[in-house]
């Protein structure tokens, strides 16, 4: 199965993920110059196009491919649920779909290991699920 994750984002959103992985412009440049490497060279060309064009929105794709995740129809609502209604905890979440805990956990284990969605760390040890993709698209 292939998974395409899709996130829609402003330049100026980019330029600040660039910010925080590379330091800075110059920083990315010698390491494309130390190295040569190709996807340095991306970053490199994007960072400067965005720096004259930040309000532009741009689509970033991910793409997984995994033979171990199964999508079934709850997998689908959990995604759908996350994305809309944004839970606070996974209990919630549970609650909503009106399924116990120990059927949601394991599924949202599943999800974060594939990369799906993410569990941030919320009050009191609860995991938030948050999904920051605008669009799933899956391949068979």
């Amino acid at each position: 199965m292939i998974i395409t994750l899709i996130k829609k984002q402003r330049g100026t959103e980019v330029i600040k993920e660039y910010n925080k992985k590379y330091g800075s412009i110059k920083e990315l440049e010698r390491l494309y110059k130390k190295t040569g490497n190709n996807l340095f060279l991306v970053d490199l060309e994007n960072w400067k196009y965005l720096k004259k064009n930040p309000d532009e929105e741009i689509e970033r794709g991910e793409i997984k491919v995994t033979n171990k995740l199964v999508l079934t129809e709850i997998e689908l609502e959990i995604l759908d649920y996350i994305k809309n209604e944004h839970p606070e905890s996974i209990r919630e979440l549970a609650r909503f779909l009106n399924k116990d805990i120990k059927t949601i956990h394991p599924k949202i284990k599943e999800l974060e290991e594939e990369g799906l969605i993410e569990l941030k760390k919320g009050t009191k040890n609860r995991k938030i699920p948050y999904l920051n993709y605008d669009e799933i698209s899956i391949s068979i």
